[in-house]
């Protein structure tokens, strides 16, 4: 079994990392964007005449064009001569037109407006200002050329990075199609911090507008064999993406259709999301949409209203750190416990989906419906130094239960789905549990072991929970009262016999519950409990179980 899940989860890691671009934050914060003009010495140097055409006068290959004056295409198609220099001045702008650059570097002032971008720009850094973008939601409505067609022409002849310099409406998806960063113009890699408490806030970047509700997402394709292919490979430093967040702090019907999930960044296999890093999300069905692309590292992220923040499923190796997940809640009303159907639409802050080796750390959890949520084939998953407090319904479920994945692009292992599906070696440890509020869950983790893995394909193979251990936690329970029946932890085990948890030196002193375990009616497979060395409140025990019909909790 181990020999097929290395399969399944390191070698798609290694082809996908070998096509990612990796981030270079060894710069000095004060040449992050300096980019050096080709040298001009043997350049030929002219500038552009009022009387003439603009189209006739920069045809000539390694020549410094001097634009002084604001000048008027007037629809006509220009393409500049090879390695040369478009150098602007105060007074100088280019409007109303097409420019094919031809490994063009662009200097000075540099003003375009309702411009057509080809070709390809010798500049490493380029600043999205420069190229006129429409600054607000009825501009770009009313626009000849939208945002999304500015910034895709961009992103297509730019070098590395995107620096983004306001905050621009978005009125349709942006495809990235290639290997790009995407930076605001005040971030620097020291503002990396090494907790979620830091001082910045984005300001700069995208959002939805005109009835969209997607920003980016990376460019699929079928070849003529009928196969799929994802291009492109993304970081993100400093930039906010904002999509509808009253959706979601106010929610009040619930949204079925598919078809209408919105996303920060949709990653399906095949893409790379490596960096993000002091970004923020908030205000779309899934922050981050990830099925199965390569991911590296998110730091000092914050993950806002949306219904689920960061989704990760089939991704490997990857860490978040110092991030922040709040207000993270369903769109309906809260009358509605979670079931099998609706798993992956009750209001998450980070799920975690058949992915191994995660590690996530110094993150703060606050007020989302379920805090984080661990789900089939998890392996390898380290959460620790986290702050969880006053989720709506509970902290961490722990859900083993296969499901097709939401959402219209499904993703399938192949053969490996012909072994056992199981949450391995998950470690929960050195957190602090705050809870003032009371939460409809009625506990602070919750395990559920459906029936058979892959039972809707007609295997027989079972699924399971083992290797979890909870350990040096701090559950700390400031309310004056809790419903009678709540509990540290809501089990249900509906086939399995062989799930264990181990919960060791945690203290759980200040609890107010009257049981450690509960039990979901309906569950006859045993669940095991291994306690060691646990500080429990007067009366309270890890053998005072709720609902223990036949034994199905264990404690050893």
């Amino acid at each position: 079994m181990k020999k097929c899940l290395l399969k399944l989860f390191f070698l798609p890691v290694v082809l996908i990392a070998s096509i990612s671009c990796k981030v270079d934050l060894d710069y000095e914060a004060d040449k992050i964007y300096s980019d050096k003009a080709p040298a001009d010495s043997a350049m030929g140097y002219r500038k552009i005449r009022t009387d003439a055409s603009f189209g006739s006068q920069v045809s000539s290959a390694n020549y410094v064009y001097v634009v002084d004056s604001s000048f008027d295409l007037d629809g006509a198609s220009v393409t500049v001569g090879e390695k040369s220099i478009i150098k602007f001045t105060e007074n100088g702008s280019i409007r109303n037109g097409k420019i094919t650059f031809n490994k063009t570097y662009l200097d000075g002032k540099i003003k375009f407006k309702n411009v057509e971008f080809d070709g390809t720009l010798a500049n490493r850094n380029v600043i999205l200002s420069w190229f006129g973008p429409n600054k607000t939601a009825e501009e770009d409505r009313d626009a000849a050329r939208k945002n999304t067609q500015i910034i895709s022409e961009v992103l297509a002849c730019m070098g590395d990075t995107l620096i983004v310099d306001g905050f621009y409406p978005v009125s349709s998806v942006i495809e990235i199609k290639r290997s790009i960063n995407v930076r605001s113009v005040d971030w620097n890699e020291k503002l990396c911090t090494e907790t979620y408490q830091n001082s910045y806030e984005p300001s700069n970047g995208f959002y939805a507008a005109n009835g969209n509700g997607s920003i980016f997402r990376f460019h699929q394709y079928q070849d003529e064999n009928d196969k799929y292919h994802v291009v492109g490979s993304m970081n993100m430093f400093g930039i906010y993406l904002k999509g509808d967040p009253e959706k979601y702090l106010n929610a009040t019907n619930y949204e079925t259709d598919e078809t209408k999930l919105t996303y920060g960044v949709f990653l399906p296999w095949g893409g790379s999301l490596a960096a993000v890093y002091n970004c923020k999300f908030e205000g779309f069905t899934q922050g981050i949409r990830s099925l199965g692309g390569f991911i590296e590292k998110l730091q000092n992220t914050t993950f806002n209203a949306c219904e689920l923040g960061f989704y990760a499923i089939y991704a490997s190796d990857f860490e978040v750190f110092s991030c922040k997940f709040t207000n993270c809640m369903p769109n309906y009303k809260l009358t509605r416990i979670p079931d099998e159907s609706s798993l992956r639409q009750i209001g998450c802050g980070f799920m975690i989906e058949g992915c191994g080796m995660v590690n996530c750390a110094n993150c703060l959890f606050e007020n989302n419906f379920i805090n984080l949520i661990i789900n089939e084939v998890a392996i390898i998953i380290n959460i620790s130094n986290c702050k969880f407090i006053n989720p709506v319904y509970n902290d961490i479920y722990v859900y083993n239960n296969y499901t097709y994945v939401r959402g219209p692009f499904y993703f399938t292992t192949g053969y490996e789905d012909n072994h056992r599906i199981c949450i391995d070696n998950v470690v929960i440890s050195e957190n602090e549990f705050i809870r003032n509020k009371k939460a409809l869950g009625k506990s602070f983790i919750m395990f559920t072991n459906g029936y058979h893995a892959l039972y809707n394909h007609g295997f027989i193979e079972s699924d399971r929970i083992t290797n979890l251990i909870i350990s040096d936690n701090e559950f700390i329970d400031s309310r004056p009262v809790v419903p009678e029946d709540e509990s540290l932890f809501v089990v249900s085990n509906k086939k399995e016999t062989r799930s264990k948890i181990t919960c060791s030196r945690n203290d759980f002193g200040s609890t107010k519950i009257n049981y450690y375990a509960r039990l979901i009616d309906g569950s006859y497979g045993k669940f095991t409990f291994v306690n060691s060395s646990n500080i429990f409140p007067t009366g309270v025990s890890e053998l005072k179980l709720s609902n223990n019909n036949a034994n199905v909790i264990v404690c050893e």
